[in-house]
């Protein structure tokens, strides 16, 4: 038997932007890790357990989907920046 997480999670608007600032990977498929690029603006749509990015890259759609874990680990390391003030930080529930 597991014990609740009592680790702080950050809640996430619906949708939001956000600025690659640093090192930040996907993975296509079952394929190798892809860096995003620093300096990236991109859109970001939350899911149930991930968040999707999306941007353009020389004229042509890019979706990409981050676990939550990997995404919050991505923020508290100054990878990523969140914009804007929606992002509220709350304890784990479960």
């Amino acid at each position: 038997m597991s014990t609740p997480s009592t680790e702080p999670r950050t809640a996430y608007p619906e949708h939001f932007q956000a600025v690659i600032r640093g090192h930040v990977q996907h993975r296509v498929g079952d394929g190798a890790l892809e860096d995003i690029p620093v300096g990236q603006k991109v859109d970001v749509a939350t899911a149930i357990a991930s968040l999707v990015l999306s941007w353009e890259s020389e004229g042509q759609p890019v979706t990409v989907t981050l676990a939550k874990e990997e995404f919050d680990l991505y923020v508290s390391q100054g990878d990523i920046e969140v914009q804007g003030s929606n992002a509220t930080t709350a304890a784990a529930s479960a």
